[in-house]
């Protein structure tokens, strides 16, 4: 199971009074219909580099959406940003950033990489414009995020810390200005808690029909929230089965759930950013397969109407520890 810091500190740090209603992804009439975007191999000329070390499966940590052809790749195999065809899959522009690179974010034409205990921000042409610098205390930050002009550290307890101000918010900032946080309340629930732009606050009990191993946030718009629901399908040893679901929102007010689509269970790099929220609701995927990267297309349809993942990635059930584990055999 991915993240099981973050789940530990959500436990630990939020606590709110839930309504006694709750929602379940029962009896759905809608879901996610997946389209793959393209396919890029490992270690090719135009392609993704990848890179087995001692303890660690390097390849491709975050990637951001620039606009509709462009999806900028942050590489931790060879410390540089790599900006492709989002259609193709090939590589036009690359360029190196500091090392050990953890997540970025692309903004207003900049890229702002978070490093250990920085923020160095390039322009698409690879040069350095700035640096900024965050306090040792902010340790084990894994993911940023910038909206409306500034940057958000967005820590592992679930809160986010502007960089510019040093200002605390609980729940992670989204691309639309909502701070979105989640945290598990019992077996087979969650509660999700919602702070919009003009200060409107709202949180809601959700149940799974498996106990919930970690909800994760991938991000909202003005009318949807959208989480990463991992659930159990076996404790011993451990075992989790993924859905990425999205929930109605409305003038602030968090409604049922409305789509459920399962996600496959195959990391062959461990990445801190698999899932983009679009502009328009769409999701976009990125699986690290042993075969390459792929990127896919989610879009909420009818049910009746929804494409699901292709069996060549579905049937594939790799885990980065699983390649660690063969390397260690081999000493």
């Amino acid at each position: 199971m991915k993240k099981t810091y973050f789940l530990l500190a959500l436990s630990l740090c939020l606590q709110y009074t839930i309504p006694a209603q709750t929602a379940s992804s029962g009896n759905l009439k809608t879901s996610f219909s997946v389209q793959e975007l393209s396919k890029t191999f490992w270690n090719t000329g135009d392609g993704v580099p990848y890179k087995s070390v001692p303890g660690a499966n390097l390849g491709i940590t975050s990637f951001e959406q620039m606009d509709k052809n462009r999806t900028a790749l942050l590489s931790d195999a060879s410390n540089e940003i790599r900006i492709m065809n989002s259609a193709t899959g090939k590589t036009s522009i690359k360029f190196s950033v500091m090392p050990t690179p953890r997540d970025f974010a692309y903004d207003n034409g900049n890229f702002y990489v978070l490093n250990e205990n920085q923020v160095n921000v390039y322009d698409e042409n690879g040069k350095n414009v700035k640096s900024m610098p965050f306090p040792n205390t902010l340790v084990g930050v894994g993911r940023i995020a910038r909206y409306n002009n500034t940057t958000w550290l967005l820590l592992p307890s679930g809160n986010s810390v502007e960089l510019e101000t040093g200002t605390a918010k609980k729940g992670w900032i989204t691309a639309s200005g909502n701070f979105v946080a989640a945290v598990l309340k019992n077996t087979n629930a969650y509660a999700v808690s919602i702070t919009t732009t003009d200060g409107k606050y709202d949180t809601k009990l959700f149940t799974t029909d498996k106990k919930t191993a970690g909800v994760y946030i991938v991000g909202s718009t003005t009318d949807r929230v959208v989480l990463d629901v991992q659930t159990y399908i076996s404790e011993s040893p451990i075992q989790v089965e993924r859905h990425l679901v999205s929930i109605r929102l409305s003038s602030g007010v968090m409604g049922e759930l409305v789509s459920d689509v399962k996600v496959p269970d195959c990391y062959y790099v461990l990445s801190d950013k698999e899932f983009n929220l679009n502009k328009d609701g769409s999701v976009t995927h990125m699986i690290t397969a042993p075969d390459g990267l792929h990127l896919f297309s989610l879009t909420e349809t009818e049910l009746t109407k929804a494409k699901s993942y292709p069996s060549s990635v579905t049937a594939v059930k790799y885990h980065f520890n699983d390649h660690l584990l063969q390397m260690n055999e081999q000493k």
